[in-house]
């Protein structure tokens, strides 16, 4: 956690927003807690449709998968997988090229990412120098020259090894 999937998840989304590559541009946060029937929520509300509430989940899915069917070419992002899951009892189209139909996954699991049989792309660590740079961003770049503060900076942004998120709370 927090070496940053989701901010550059965000990046591509917000990317892809000004181009016109997808007819629809979903996202949808996933979480620790996952619950089948909010996630079909979730994406049915971006389309701006509504699933039924009183049909059971097997019944949404169909209804979900009419309608991104429909849709025709959407991105998909699924932020924050913890558990892998089933597309299918969802209601997601599988992507392929004749749908041009992408879906993206942002997880801290490799098991997740395997049993999804999705393609992984790791995002790495920051070097040592970048992650000192992304400190002295948010602390300050006046504090620097101050040979006392440099060892105990140092420290700091070795502890955070590497990660964005711990170098921004920390700065």
């Amino acid at each position: 956690g927090g070496v940053g999937k989701t901010t550059i998840m965000k990046h591509v989304h917000n990317r892809l927003l000004k181009e016109d590559k997808f007819k629809k541009l979903i996202w949808a946060t996933v979480s620790q807690d996952f619950d089948v029937r909010r996630l079909q929520n979730d994406i049915a509300s971006q389309l701006e449709k509504t699933l039924s509430d009183d049909k059971n989940t097997t019944i949404r899915a169909g209804e979900l998968l009419e309608m991104l069917r429909k849709q025709g070419s959407f991105l998909l992002i699924l932020d924050d997988v913890w558990s892998s899951f089933s597309f299918e009892d969802v209601g997601i189209l599988e992507p392929t090229t004749d749908n041009g139909c992408k879906l993206v996954l942002t997880t801290r699991s490799a098991k997740v990412v395997r049993e999804m049989d999705c393609k992984k792309v790791q995002v790495p660590y920051l070097l040592t120098d970048e992650a000192m740079q992304l400190f002295l961003s948010k602390v300050g770049q006046d504090m620097l020259p101050n040979p006392n503060l440099e060892s105990i900076m140092k420290d700091v942004v070795c502890e955070c090894g590497g990660l964005p998120l711990a170098l921004k709370v920390l700065g």
